[in-house]
């Protein structure tokens, strides 16, 4: 009985893949060739691969869309999905828009094959009386991107990037809210932007390998009666990078440092915070009082 090494996991899946060709496995090795290759009294050393076909690639697609947080992504996935045409094709050159999303794709369909190939291996083994395989992979709940740094905020490097990045934020505002009511939240969003621009902060932001802005992340501190205070004045993540648990690194090395400073008490608007932020607020233990969030980082 072969062990199923990452060679010979990478030789299945090229095999499940290719759906013009049929393919079988050598028992004792694990040499994977096409179908019509063993002679003549081998085939009791050779067993078939696990089914793979169009519709295993189409429902192991839906499950990485139900579980991706970058809405307009989704919704052009989603879209695809139900195009009826091209479907495959489709999919791959969308995600080939948002880079970093592709390399999500590419590591949940890596773990997502893999349990399906951990699982077809292990009726191999029972069949012959082995054991089971240890702990299979676990199944993707939350992907998260981790082809970028969180660093101090630098005014000179980082302030003409992060001034046209609020603007973004603020234009997605309007559009949500077209009109008078979306001009004065952007307003709202600007006043709390200048606070930050003035007083005592800390401030991180995150960026890729590449160097881009993806996010930021500013605590202001209160007046001196409220020293053991801050307030979260501005916190976003770039929607192309939205999904990804960028805000979650940004928010956990924010109240970390936080923590270290003797900061207890931390505040943030209702008004501020987009609403794909807000699962990542609860999950940090900020609750919601009625006008903002609250988080007390000494419980």
């Amino acid at each position: 009985m072969f062990d199923l090494t990452p060679e010979i996991k990478n030789q299945i899946v090229f095999a499940l893949e290719d759906q013009n060709n049929s393919y079988v496995i050598h028992m004792p090795s694990g040499r994977v060739v096409d179908k019509s290759l063993p002679k003549d009294g081998e085939e009791d050393l050779y067993t078939s691969l696990p089914e793979w076909g169009p519709a295993n690639g189409f429902r192991m697609m839906e499950r990485f869309v139900s579980i991706i947080h970058n809405e307009p992504l989704q919704k052009k996935l989603r879209s695809v999905l139900f195009s009826g045409k091209g479907v495959f094709r489709n999919f791959k050159n969308i995600l080939k828009e948002y880079p970093e999303s592709e390399s999500l794709w590419f590591s949940f369909k890596e773990k997502e094959m893999t349990l399906y190939i951990t699982q077809w291996y292990n009726m191999l083994r029972e069949n012959v009386g082995l054991e089971k395989l240890g702990e299979e992979p676990e199944e993707n709940e939350d992907l998260v991107y981790d082809d970028f740094t969180v660093r101090e905020y630098n005014s000179v490097k980082d302030k003409d990037i992060l001034l046209s990045a609020a603007n973004s934020v603020m234009a997605e505002r309007e559009v949500l809210w077209p009109g008078e009511i979306g001009i004065a939240l952007s307003h709202i969003w600007q006043q709390t932007f200048n606070v930050t621009e003035t007083g005592k902060t800390f401030s991180f932001v995150a960026e890729t390998v590449e160097g881009e802005f993806a996010g930021c992340i500013v605590a202001t501190s209160c007046p001196s009666y409220a020293q053991h205070t801050v307030v979260l004045t501005l916190f976003f993540v770039v929607q192309n990078y939205r999904g990804l648990g960028i805000g979650k690194e940004l928010l956990a090395k924010c109240l970390e440092t936080l923590k270290q400073n003797n900061i207890r008490w931390v505040i943030l608007n209702d008004i501020v915070i987009p609403d794909f932020l807000q699962p990542c607020l609860f999950r940090n233990g900020f609750v919601f009082n009625g006008g903002g969030y609250v988080a007390d980082l000494f419980l």
